[in-house]
């Protein structure tokens, strides 16, 4: 077929043509061109991109040094503030539109999500802009325009632009070496909820729940942290959520020694990890696919099913050897979690079919009936922090932790 073709913006930002952009802007692509205000065209270098936050360094040169925009501070931008975005929305070069900065540290979806907080605005950001500045009115550059929440794929009034600190953070480290790294734990973490805050006797749900470690080699598991611990400090200051944990982590030196302080069974526990690389985007596979196992080797053999207990909405079955080979037990134990009934409470919490369901509240289960009885003690309003074992298509075996309260 016939060669596709986009339009992205881009801001120089150093008199040897330095450019930052978006990373989806020349992703893929098989030719890039760059043409700069005065008309002309160039074959720029790609000197480096980062799928995490979506930035990418390209290079121009010529002679002449090129006329560069000025890096500002986006930690001194407040709300309310005006702004500019400039770019080519369309492929109409060189359009400046007007707003205001409409809100900070915005969290949107999708899988670069830990990295990227948004400055928001009202600045019109369309199809062609993304990559271009967003600049405050001394001109300096203060946002990379990125994303637009829309339902017509043109602009809606809300758009996004990654703050000028981390593109400078990120900038800095692709021209001196390509890449980006950034410092790694090795762990899976989640929102701490309420029912999983009071069962560790946190007043409130704060900190980053260890929902598993990524393998027994990473620094969390030589540092001894277990699914369930809740990490509430690093280096002496607190832990926000899961998500204030990774882009901290990340931004810290690969190598470094932070102290980490968490709460395991409600109590306060403090822990030295040296840091690894954080794998890239491109190497990484590292949210668990929700998947049940797959191929007859992770089939269990099928084996008489027994009822779960009413309040759980649940048919459990005894755990075989075959079943704790696959996922990595280390014995035979747990309860299979074999069919979920429809709006239960074992929905509700999130059991799949194939989980095995090795504690509750901090009780470990050794069979079905373990939860039966669990269960019997429990009334409506109680709350139930579960974990489970997890087999997940392409990743292998992990853990979860699933909490709720009985309604």
């Amino acid at each position: 077929g016939r060669p596709r073709r986009g339009t992205g913006s881009g801001v120089i930002v150093d008199p040897e043509g330095y450019i930052l952009t978006n990373y989806h802007v020349i992703r893929g692509a098989s030719t890039v061109r760059v043409k700069t205000f005065d008309g002309k065209t160039y074959v720029p270098e790609v000197i480096g991109v980062d799928p995490e936050t979506d930035l990418a360094v390209i290079k121009i040169s010529r002679g002449d040094p090129f006329p560069y925009a000025r890096m500002g501070d986006s930690n001194k931008l407040r709300v309310g503030d005006w702004v500019l975005a400039i770019g080519s929305p369309f492929g109409l070069e060189q359009t400046v539109t007007a707003g205001i900065i409409s809100a900070k540290d915005r969290v949107t979806d999708g899988e670069n999500a830990p990295f990227q907080r948004f400055l928001q605005t009202d600045a019109a950001i369309n199809p062609g802009n993304s990559g271009g500045p967003l600049v405050n009115l001394m001109g300096e550059v203060v946002g990379i325009n990125t994303q637009i929440s829309t339902s017509t794929g043109y602009f809606n009034g809300v758009g996004f632009a990654l703050p000028s600190s981390l593109a400078v953070e990120v900038y800095n480290q692709l021209v001196r070496r390509g890449r980006v790294a950034r410092g790694y734990l090795g762990v899976y973490v989640k929102p701490v909820t309420p029912p999983i805050a009071r069962l560790n006797g946190l007043k409130e749900p704060q900190g980053a729940l260890v929902e598993s470690v990524t393998d027994p080699e990473s620094p969390a598991a030589r540092a001894g942290l277990q699914t369930g611990d809740i990490i509430v400090e690093i280096d002496g200051e607190p832990v926000r959520d899961s998500r204030d944990l990774t882009r901290r982590v990340a931004s810290m030196d690969v190598g470094r020694t932070v102290r980490l302080k968490y709460i395991r069974d409600g109590r306060e526990y403090v822990t030295s990890v040296k840091l690894g690389v954080r794998p890239s985007l491109a190497d990484r596979r590292e949210e668990p696919l929700r998947d049940e196992p797959r191929g007859k080797n992770a089939q269990p053999p099928e084996e008489k099913k027994s009822s779960g207990p009413s309040r759980l909405g649940a048919t459990l079955e005894p755990v075989t050897p075959h079943v704790a080979d696959v996922l990595k037990l280390g014995a035979v134990r747990g309860a299979i979690v074999r069919e979920i009934e429809e709006e239960s409470f074992a929905e509700t919490l999130g059991l799949m079919p194939g989980d095995v369901i090795l504690s509750i509240n901090r009780v470990e289960i050794r069979s079905p009936e373990d939860v039966k009885r669990l269960f019997e003690g429990l009334r409506s309003g109680d709350d139930v922090v579960m974990i489970v074992a997890r087999a997940n298509r392409g990743v292998g075996p992990s853990r979860s932790v699933l909490s709720g309260t009985i309604p």
